[in-house]
């Protein structure tokens, strides 16, 4: 079984601007919580839409909540367009993604995006109550697998995964885990599939987040 050493993360904070690479102070604590590592644009196959995704790291030794506010922006600094992203439960040190999705015809006039997180510890972490197994298929879809190892329900199984091919972002995915409306039973498993639409793509990054079935 490949457990896989996810990236997921949540945090506590006032709104602040955050920059590629920068590191996010959590305002409750003093400490450095998250710390971004990429950012990447990202087409849709649909071709109606695009998504800005960051992938972070919680630096710090609590669980967190993290929402993320994503702008779209003219050249002057301008918001055309802001939607928002949460990631409910984060391991203290796992990584993540947060990610801002907009419609195309939406941001023309738009020249980058800009991001601002809010985050706040948090007890509902069940992140080490499940496995994840990740199967390459025939057709180039993953199957991924969640298994809950404890005898309790869970919830919110969100994987997310970007898709990458010569080392470029190609695509992003997204799904849920639950066999059962969101929560994944105890002692339960459920395979759901990402990157169906996907043809060609030479590597993955996968991370996913647990959370109490309340």
């Amino acid at each position: 079984m490949k457990k896989i050493l996810s990236f997921v993360i949540s945090i506590t904070t006032a709104m602040i601007f955050v920059a590629s690479s920068a590191t996010v102070s959590n305002a409750k604590t003093g400490e450095n919580d998250i710390k971004i590592t990429d950012e990447y644009e990202i087409a849709d196959a649909d071709g109606l839409h695009t998504r800005y995704v960051i992938i972070a790291t919680n630096n710090s030794d609590k669980d967190l909540e993290v929402s993320a506010f994503f702008s779209a922006v003219t050249s002057y600094g301008d918001a055309i367009k802001t939607v928002s992203d949460c990631e409910n439960t984060v391991k203290a040190g796992q990584s993540f993604m947060l990610y801002g999705q907009f419609k195309n015809r939406d941001i023309e006039d738009a020249a980058d995006f800009s991001y601002t997180l809010e985050s706040e510890i948090t007890e509902n972490c069940r992140y080490d109550s499940v496995d994840i197994d990740v199967q390459k298929n025939v057709d180039n879809s993953l199957s991924v697998t969640g298994i809950n190892n404890t005898s309790e329900d869970v919830s919110s199984v969100n994987v997310r995964t970007v898709f990458f091919k010569n080392g470029s972002p190609v695509a992003f995915d997204t799904v849920n885990l639950g066999d059962s409306a969101f929560s994944l039973q105890g002692e339960g498993s459920n395979t759901q599939e990402l990157g169906m639409l996907l043809e060609d793509y030479d590597d993955y990054l996968l991370t996913y987040s647990v959370a109490d079935d309340m």
